[in-house]
């Protein structure tokens, strides 16, 4: 009892491991859109209205943002540096296709009420608010969500894939 006790103080538990990981992800995220703006205004990295600059930004922000998680935040015991960058890898690609498709998705849909065109509210103006409401969604239910129990925890995704493939299989009569 004592030895789980432990360890549960030592990783840290529910609202404060949840601050931990919002000051991490601010801090990636004024790296990100700082060198972001260094690269497309001072360096004049412009090319293709700032692809490559906010790309470069992205991925440094990411990498910071691991690296505080896995000394700090998270402090993951019995994982390997490598299978976290890996399992880190997967859930920034996926962050970064929710955050696109979602922040599109949003504005497309909330565009279309005539409502807000009335009101003089412009698409600058959804888009800002879109990009807000749907990075705030997925920063808690897809990234600290993953990041705390699957990419900084010790899973045998092997075993689990195999389990589910029997599942699968023995559903299918196979």
């Amino acid at each position: 009892m004592e030895e789980s006790t432990n360890k549960v103080k030592k990783k840290g538990r529910g609202i404060f491991l949840f601050l931990k990981a919002s000051v991490s992800s601010q801090i990636a995220s004024w790296v990100d859109m700082g060198l972001s703006f260094v690269l497309f205004s001072v360096v004049n990295l412009t090319m293709y209205d700032g692809f490559f600059a906010k790309a470069i930004g992205a991925a440094t922000g990411g990498v910071i943002n691991c690296c505080i998680n896995y000394k700090w935040t998270f402090r993951p015991e019995g994982c390997s540096k490598r299978t976290v960058a890996v399992k880190y890898a997967m859930v920034w690609i996926g962050s970064l296709l929710l955050n696109s498709f979602g922040t599109a998705f949003v504005t497309g849909f909330v565009s279309e009420i005539p409502v807000l065109t009335e009101w003089g509210i412009s698409k600058d103006t959804v888009f800002f608010v879109a990009q807000l409401a749907v990075s705030l969604v997925v920063s808690i239910c897809w990234n600290f969500m993953l990041q705390r129990y699957f990419v900084f925890n010790n899973v045998d995704i092997k075993g689990r894939v195999e389990k589910v493939t029997k599942k699968i299989k023995h559903h299918n009569g196979e």
